[in-house]
């Protein structure tokens, strides 16, 4: 491995994914894990607001930004994600350098 990836892999831990800076521990599948939640970034992205499936009924999507060696497996896109205890559906999953993005939705009433 490179230097360079080298001191990726190190900064995941130190820096991105460090609790005392950015992230909090969730329970992610019934784990304990450090990782970053995001719920805004995805209107950033869009440039609009949750998609509106039925009256009273929106999509609640969340962005979780993980190392990929603290879970035991990558999630796959359409399986369940169970975060905190509530019942999501992963939308995407990306993988960049050891750091998984994990986009996870659920209809909220």
């Amino acid at each position: 491995m490179s230097r360079f990836k080298d001191a990726v892999a190190k900064d995941i831990k130190q820096v991105f994914i460090n609790p005392l800076e950015f992230a909090d521990q969730h329970d992610i599948n019934g784990e304990l894990v450090d990782c970053m939640i995001d719920s805004d970034i995805l209107k950033e992205r869009n440039a609009q607001t949750y998609a509106e499936f039925a009256e009273g009924v929106n999509l609640a999507q969340k962005v979780i930004y993980v190392a990929l060696a603290d879970l035991p497996q990558s999630p796959i896109r359409g399986e369940l994600f169970f975060l905190d205890g509530k019942r999501f559906i992963v939308d995407d999953v990306a993988e960049n350098d050891g750091m998984l993005e994990i986009t996870i939705g659920a209809n909220d009433t």
